[in-house]
């Protein structure tokens, strides 16, 4: 397989895009639409989204997954094999998750004063027929040996326990991130937190 892995930049907002309109999704209907902005919304962005939802809610949460990346709130990495996206990984600055913040969700926060620099992965999305490849590992080992190079202190993820649902897996299933030397930090209803020292 001839993989590429690339880092989001603005200049891949229109790859990005067919790739969640078109591809990401095809065998699971009911999340498409999210275009990964989940962990980066607020109340007042789900606010606004309800009032376009019986228009074209869709559309809203397109228009705000590319302002996302243009502005540089959403990162993370494109999987290429041949010019065309076959998967991708939500990677970002722990404190950038919204969704995640020190008030949304504290449980994650215990060491929060520290000055530990954290990178965080919250989401895979592999393309249905390119599942099972070796495409997330080719993810997890680039944001490795980026985290590295943009000092980091570890890298958190927050794989789901005791699921063999594909599509319950999207943080990543807990063997992956064993294989790169993760080790469990803490358990939480539903997850895990697990983390590799750099």
């Amino acid at each position: 397989m001839n993989l590429e892995i690339k880092k989001l930049t603005p200049e891949l907002t229109n790859d990005y895009i067919d790739y969640f309109e078109n591809v990401a999704f095809t065998d699971n209907h009911e999340w498409a639409g999210c275009f990964c902005t989940f962990y980066h919304w607020t109340d007042e962005l789900e606010a606004e989204r309800k009032v376009h939802a019986e228009s074209d809610g869709t559309c809203f949460m397109k228009g705000q997954a590319v302002k996302f990346i243009q502005n540089g709130t959403l990162q993370g990495y494109l999987a290429y094999e041949n010019g065309s996206v076959v998967g991708w990984c939500n990677v970002n600055d722990k404190a950038n998750f919204s969704g995640r913040s020190k008030e949304k969700r504290p449980e994650l926060w215990e060491d929060a004063n520290t000055t530990d620099k954290v990178k965080a992965i919250v989401c895979y999305t592999i393309a249905p027929d390119m599942r099972r490849k070796g495409i997330a590992t080719q993810l997890l080992k680039r944001i490795c040996e980026d985290a590295v190079t943009e000092g980091y202190d570890y890298i958190e993820a927050y794989p789901g326990k005791d699921t063999n649902n594909i599509h319950r897996n999207y943080h990543g299933p807990m063997p992956l991130y064993e294989k790169f030397g993760f080790t469990l930090h803490k358990e939480l209803e539903g997850e895990a937190v697990v983390r590799k020292y750099l």
